[in-house]
Formats: C-alpha cells, structure tokens, sequence
C-alpha cells in the first residue's frame, strides 16, 4: 500500500514538474533498423520508472497465481488433519461405551498403524484385545514403545492390565515392574494390589501401603488388615521358637498391645508346644477387658491353660452374661472347660451361647460333649440339627 502511494506521488510530481522544465528539456533519440523514437527526458523518465512499477506488481501476481496450488495442498491437508481428529474422537467414545468393533474400524481409517498417535495406538491395542485381535495388540503396543520414554511407560501400564484381565497376574506384575517406579498414580498402585493379592503376596502388599494409602487406594481399617493378615502368614511360616522370638522384635509398641496380632502368637506357642509363654502372654493380654478377637482365638485353642480359664471366670463372674457381645467370652470358658474335662460346665456355657447365637460350631460342641458323656441319644440330636442348617453339598457325613 505504502509502494502504491509512492508511485502515485511520484506520478502526480512528474505530471506538475515535467511541463515547468518542458521549455529547457533535453531529448532522447533511439534509433532502430525500421523504428525512430524521440521523446523529452522528462517523458522517458516516467516511463522508466512505471515501467518499474509495472513489473513489480506483475511479478507479484504471477507469484500469487504461483502459489495457489500450495495453499490449496496446505488446506487439503489442514482439513484431512481435522477428519483423522474428529475420527479418533469419535473412536474413544466408542471404546468408553464398549464398542470395541467400531472404535478399531474408526482408527485404522483414521491412519495406518505406524502413522497413529500414541494414544490411538493405546487404545487401539485395548480394542483389538476385548475382540480376540491379539496379533493386532502386540503390534499397536510394540509401536507405541518405539515413540519415546512415555510412550513406553504407558505400552507397559496396558500390557499389565491386559495380562491381568487374562488372569496372567505374574507377567502383569512384571511389566509393572518395568516402569521402574516412573509412573505413580491411583491406577497403576490399584493395579499392583490387584496382582499381589493374586498371587499372594502380603509383604509387597504391606511394602506399598503407604502409597496405596496416599493415592486413597485402600483405607486406613483396609491397611489395617492387610498388615494383620501378612502377620498371620508370617506366623504359619515359622517352625520354631526362635522364628517365634525374632517376629516378635520386629513389632511395634502398637502391634503388640493389638489383641488380634497378640492371639496369633498364642495360638502359635500353643502349637509349638510352649505352653508356659503362651500363658504368659495371654495373662498379660487378660489384664485389660479382654478383646473380643483374643476370645475368638481362644475359642479355638487345642489345649486348656487351667490359669487362662480361671480369668477368664474372674472376668465373668463381674459381668452377667445376657447380651451378643459377651458371646465370644462364652465360647472361650467353654472350649477350655471342655478341654479341661469339665464336660457339663462347658455344656452349660454352650448352651448359653446358643441362646445368644444359634450357629453350626456350637451345636457340634454340644453333640461332641454329650458323645463323651456317652450320651448318644442327645448327641445324634445336636448332629441332626447341624445337619439341618448346612446345605446339602455340606451335609456332614455321621457316624
């Protein structure tokens, strides 16, 4: 715009000037084989320079006509970028709804494999996986690792999850592992639950609790049991005493004083044989209320500890056993007067417990105690009723 004005000027300038210097211009004569052109300096000055000017916007044209058809391309291609968008789009909703089909169709109309973008690639991977297309899987994942470190990261987190929805929970553990701890988020510490719990693995559940704790995978009451359970399974694994004594320093103040950890150990001194420390320790655990899981353990013991029982008695006679909560105290007394021999104080407490709770456990106690007092008629009585509460795939076979 700023050229144009300047001709114009220039053009307006000559106009004025040239008559004013016409009386003492001087000429120019071109000669040729057949032509004679002879005109003022003035004129041949502005035909000089529109000429210029001409030429300047005729080559300025004729580049603009030039490039038409690279514009054009660059719009073609501009406009097909846009569709393989809108096609990838359209092919993640359909994967969000389940239609595996027709989110695959989507993307490999969108672009060749080697041309899609890493999360088309991903997804087209867990497509062609929900359809039987494995071949396929393997191939998008294996090109998504070429694309770079994320890409990679991300190709391992869908080869976990695929091998696990395959039940394949060791090779999905492994290529979690694979990620060296690069990716930290709530689906990737889900996934290591998922796989752990699988393949049972309580250590490597208690190692991660914290940030299954911090992600909000699992709860603080969830974390809680998981902790025991490992406990639990520590405590079967070992086969002596020492194994006993060196579990037992690594627990903290908290574990110690939890009934539930502290039952365990018991029921393991008892099985071991160490009966001195396993009373030891539960008169220790006794001197509070006692808890309602140590009860449940002792429920289950093997053995009489005669000065376990006395305690609990103690504890029973300050309390009038009329309510639920106080059912596990009287199966405990029960199971170790039973134990002891005093066969009809334990059917009296059992009996009491049924009136609480009726349940299976209680009238196979019954029936086994009026079996030792050889009383086979009431005994077939209680087998019959234990018979009548399971189902029939768990009849119990009488002898």
């Amino acid at each position: 715009m700023v050229k144009l004005i300047v001709f114009i000027i220039i053009t307006c300038l000559a106009v004025v000037v040239g008559p004013l210097l016409a009386d003492s211009q001087g000429y120019i004569h071109i000669a040729t084989a057949s032509h004679v052109i002879e005109t003022s300096i003035t004129t041949a000055i502005i035909l000089y320079l529109s000429s210029i000017f001409a030429l300047y916007f005729l080559c300025t044209f004729v580049k603009k006509v030039y490039l038409i058809p690279k514009n054009t391309l660059s719009a073609f291609r501009q406009h097909s970028f846009k569709r393989k968008l809108s096609l990838q789009d359209e092919a993640i909703i359909s994967f969000e709804q389940g239609q595996y089909d027709n989110t695959l169709a989507l993307l490999k109309h969108s672009a060749d494999i080697k041309k899609m973008s890493e999360k088309s690639l991903l997804v087209a991977a867990q497509a062609a996986f929900h359809i039987g297309l494995y071949d396929y899987t393997r191939q998008a994942l294996d090109e998504a690792q070429r694309r770079g470190k994320q890409a990679k990261l991300a190709s391992d987190i869908v080869r976990a999850k695929l091998n696990y929805d395959v039940g394949n929970a060791k090779v999905a553990l492994e290529c979690l592992d694979n990620t060296k701890g690069s990716v930290k988020n709530a689906f990737v510490y889900k996934l290591y639950l998922k796989c752990y719990k699988k393949l049972n693995k309580l250590s490597n559940i208690v190692e991660i609790t914290p940030s299954l704790l911090k992600y909000k995978v699992i709860s603080d009451t969830e974390a809680r049991d998981f902790y025991l359970k490992y406990i639990e399974s520590e405590l079967r694994s070992v086969n002596d005493l020492t194994g006993i004594d060196d579990l037992m320093k690594k627990l903290s103040k908290t574990d110690k004083k939890d009934a539930r950890i502290m039952g365990s150990f018991v029921y393991k001194l008892i099985q071991l044989g160490d009966v001195n420390k396993a009373c030891q320790l539960s008169l220790s655990i006794l001197k509070k209320e006692p808890d309602r899981d140590f009860l449940n353990s002792i429920s289950n013991w093997e053995i009489a500890i005669p000065e376990v029982l006395v305690a609990l008695k103690k504890y029973a006679s300050k309390n009038v056993i009329t309510t639920q909560v106080n059912l596990p105290l009287l199966k405990a007394m029960a199971n170790l007067e039973f134990k002891s021999g005093l066969l009809k104080e334990a059917y009296e407490d059992y009996k009491q417990a049924l009136s609480i709770e009726p349940s299976c456990d209680i009238y196979l106690k019954l029936g086994s105690i009026q079996s030792n007092l050889q009383n086979y008629t009431e005994a077939a009585e209680w087998y019959a009723k234990v018979n009548a509460v399971l189902t029939d795939n768990r009849a119990l076979a009488l002898k």
